[in-house]
Formats: C-alpha cells, sequence, structure tokens
C-alpha cells in the first residue's frame, strides 16, 4: 500500500460521516468483522501515520475495499 503526506488543508469535496469510534466498532461487529490482536495493532499504527500526516489515496482505499468484498 502507498502512503501520502498531507502538505496542505484537508477539504472534503464529497459528503462523509463521521462517527464514534465506538459506533464503528459496533458496526464492524456486525458487519461480521471480530477484533484481533493483529487488527488492534494495524489501527493504533494508522493513527499514528495519520498524526504524522501520512495518508493513503482515495484510489488505494477503494481498491482495498474491492479486494474485501470481491
Amino acid at each position: 500500500m502507498q502512503y501520502h503526506s498531507i502538505h496542505n488543508a484537508i477539504t472534503i469535496t464529497q459528503p462523509m460521516v463521521m462517527i464514534p469510534a465506538k459506533e464503528y466498532e459496533l458496526l464492524l461487529k456486525e458487519a461480521g468483522f471480530t477484533p484481533t490482536p493483529k487488527l488492534d495493532r494495524e489501527i493504533a499504527e494508522a493513527r499514528q501515520r495519520f498524526k504524522k500526516g501520512i495518508i493513503i489515496s482515495w484510489k488505494s482505499l477503494k481498491d482495498g475495499l474491492k479486494k474485501i468484498h470481491c
């Protein structure tokens, strides 16, 4: 997966939804995802990358989600 740094302010050009983390965890559980130590580590690493301004592109995210649902 390729990561990119954020150099400018984030602008939202499409509708977005923000939900509390607890509700997101409940949504994952209802969707059939079960928390694992590996997933917890990946989430912690993703939060650290986000704090540093390192993100993935929308295309990478979209392609990754397609792989999960196919």
